[in-house]
């Protein structure tokens, strides 16, 4: 969270001392019960003192190490209802009000608002009441479970050290081609605390480093597991691939159907109107691709949940699916682009090249260009054989002829591609007009691999990263069920 003002702590320890002044004045003095969800005020502290002093003559009702307890309390509720006695409220107090309480943990409407800051600078969204509204479910949300992330953190003595941060940093400039040093520069500009964006970073690597030490060890994929990917992978050649992002919102129980269901249309809304489909997943996905933007990558028909596959073929290329109800939880689906599966789609192809080039003067036309490309091409059908070639460049008058060494057919520029791709070794290409010259391609070699696709130990990595994210989900459900959360 971000370092808060005086004020701010001035609530935080007025939040940790409500439950207690509640119990010890419902149970001790008779006093009248108050709502758990109310905030005590100073009024209350100076109605509460004179009965919570009375608490030092309650000997038989209570034990010496309970009574110490209440006097502890009295006495820090007597020094704080004075600091607060003496302020005045203002705006700049009620921003610094709390939003929410995770296990005595405050986040602030001052968390809340530099985080909504950072998400609509970030997100090419144009700022506006109405967005807030919309916006501020979800991002509260997100801070709860950034809190619980990084409570479990620290139980378990995690650490995230500034070269981590940096990295963070450097991912999320690459990601959104931004120079080193721009997203700094970007947050100044817009006015946004650097610490907003480093305390979600943070959250992020302590619960990465968290789920690694705790959970990796119980993630073992089996042989079976890996000749069932490799099956469906085989039986896929002939059909599409989809290259796809996501945003996960999960149910944790039934009756946060509802909200969850709102809450996606309202994200949908807002990546149609043009909000950026990355930064928007990196701030509300909760699935285990929210950290790169949402980024799935490429996936085949049955790889997913068959849901999101019946979605995914629906969508045309740069489309956002509509909500789509899982057993977890529900997805919106951006489809980057699909391609075609076929058998040699992952091979390649190598050629061996030499070129002869047959230049023309400065004021060359196209009566000179077309005599030139009709002695390159009879040049073409008439000589074979690499060795040849240097011979031939004499003959024609050359000075250019070049040994290209050994391309991947795919580095070379579309037309040249064209010319050579079906070309026998030991043959010329067509001949290729350029600027100011005529160029002839011999190939001399050719070497093709068949695409392999992935081996088994990538796809035993990708299963293991797929299983892990599972229970981390679950591990982050268990959190919150176990957790004390009050939103005010």
């Amino acid at each position: 969270m971000l370092k808060p003002p005086l004020k701010y702590e001035k609530q935080h320890i007025w939040a940790i001392l409500h439950r207690k002044l509640l119990g010890l004045l419902t149970m001790y003095t008779g006093c009248k019960q108050v709502d758990d969800h109310e905030q005590i005020s100073p009024g209350d502290v100076r109605r509460m003192v004179p009965q919570l002093k009375q608490v030092r003559s309650i000997k038989p009702r209570m034990t010496s190490a309970f009574r110490g307890h209440a006097v502890v309390t009295l006495a820090l509720a007597a020094c704080i209802g004075a600091i607060c006695l003496s302020s005045t409220p203002s705006r700049a107090q009620d921003v610094q009000r709390i939003a929410a309480i995770v296990n005595d943990e405050v986040i602030s409407r001052f968390d809340v608002e530099q985080r909504m800051r950072l998400v609509i600078s970030t997100s090419n969204l144009t700022d506006s009441k109405k967005l807030r509204r919309r916006l501020r479910q979800q991002i509260l949300r997100s801070l709860v479970d950034e809190s619980l992330q990084l409570q479990a953190a620290k139980r378990h003595s995690i650490r995230v050290n500034k070269s981590d941060i940096k990295r963070a940093y450097q991912f999320i400039e690459q990601q959104n081609k931004v120079p080193s040093g721009g997203l700094i520069r970007f947050l100044k500009a817009k006015k946004i605390p650097v610490s907003a964006l480093e305390s979600q970073i943070n959250a992020e690597i302590s619960w990465s480093k968290l789920i690694r030490r705790r959970l990796s060890r119980n993630v073992q994929i089996g042989e079976e597991e890996i000749n069932e990917v490799l099956a469906r992978l085989k039986a896929s050649a002939g059909q599409s691939e989809h290259k796809v992002s996501e945003i996960f919102l999960p149910i944790d129980t039934p009756e946060q159907e509802e909200e969850v269901r709102r809450a996606s249309i309202g994200l949908l809304k807002q990546l149609r109107d043009g909000a950026s489909f990355a930064a928007m997943a990196r701030q509300f996905s909760r699935g285990a691709t929210a950290a790169q933007g949402g980024a799935v990558g490429w996936v085949k028909p049955g790889q997913l949940d068959t849901g999101l596959d019946l979605a995914i073929i629906k969508l045309d290329a740069k489309a956002i699916s509509e909500p789509i109800q899982t057993v977890g939880g529900y997805y919106l689906i951006y489809l980057h682009e699909r391609r075609k599966i076929t058998p040699g789609s992952r091979g390649s192809v190598k050629l061996g090249l030499k070129q002869i080039l047959l230049p023309l003067g400065k004021n060359a036309g196209d009566a000179d260009y077309r005599a030139k490309m009709q002695l390159a091409a009879t040049v073409a059908e008439s000589v074979q054989g690499c060795d040849g070639v240097e011979g031939v460049a004499k003959e024609l008058q050359s000075n250019a002829a070049n040994d290209l060494g050994t391309v991947a057919l795919k580095d070379l520029p579309g037309p040249i591609a064209a010319a050579v791709k079906d070309v026998a070794v030991g043959r010329f290409g067509a001949p290729i007009r350029g600027k100011g010259a005529v160029m002839l391609l011999m190939v001399c070699s050719r070497e093709e691999t068949k695409g392999k696709g992935p081996d088994r130990e990538s796809i035993s990595n990708t299963l293991a990263r797929q299983r892990l994210a599972m229970l981390a989900q679950r591990y982050l459900r268990d959190l919150r069920r176990s957790a004390v959360v009050e939103l005010r």
